[in-house]
């Protein structure tokens, strides 16, 4: 059984944290928080690497863990790697998704993410793939928008409906992207109502899901 369900429901919980929600909500108006959430899950995995069956230590040096965890490692965002025997590798990508005129391109790129050829792996090894993904809902002030554009959603329901259904969508602009599945649904994280430059009361929130390929 896959580590990374139980890490996601510890993500989820470090979020909600009161230092990580000021950030979280600092970064998500600001600046693009994809790297920030792939480092900051990469130290929360390995932090707590005993508690998810990856402990152990690869030789009599007792600071050389026998299971590798690296971000931005063989171009994924977090590589997880027995480097003892030949357990199945874990590669776990992450994608922020906004209410913005791209977010169908996210869709897609989270859809292709998780065939992607790895780099130094053969065609044959075992690889769990899994993806994280942030969605984020914002309404700014009409005077605070600047140059972002809205996409197409009635409301923040509507933006995480599209979501759903982005990730099984047969349409062309899906070619060669394979069907996604949620494995845990978004779940909100932090409301946006105290954020900086967004209107209060138009439903900005934060919410998180993990994703993998269709069984």
């Amino acid at each position: 059984m896959s580590f990374v369900p139980g890490f996601t429901e510890l993500l989820l919980a470090h979020l909600k944290k009161d230092e990580r929600q000021r950030i979280l909500k600092s970064i998500i108006v600001s600046a693009a928080p994809e790297l920030w959430l792939s480092l900051e899950s990469a130290a929360l995995l390995d932090i707590n690497r005993e508690h998810f069956g990856l402990g152990g230590q690869l030789d009599e040096r007792s600071n050389v863990p026998r299971w590798l965890i690296a971000a931005e490692r063989r171009k994924v965002d977090i590589w997880v790697e027995n480097k003892y025997d030949d357990k199945a590798s874990t590669a776990i990508e992450f994608k922020v998704v906004h209410n913005n005129k791209n977010a169908y391109y996210k869709i897609w790129e989270i859809r292709k993410d998780l065939v992607k050829q790895i780099p130094r792996t053969s065609p044959g090894e075992r690889i769990e793939r899994w993806g994280i993904v942030l969605l984020s809902y914002s309404r700014f002030y009409s005077d605070q928008q600047g140059n972002y554009s809205y996409g197409k959603f009635d409301s923040c329901q509507g933006f995480l409906d599209a979501f759903e259904n982005g990730l099984n969508d047969n349409d062309e602009w899906y070619a060669g992207a394979p069907e996604l599945e949620l494995e845990i649904k978004p779940t909100r994280i932090a409301d946006l109502d105290d954020a900086h430059y967004i209107e209060p009361g138009k439903g900005s929130a934060v919410y998180l899901a993990l994703v993998r390929c269709k069984a």
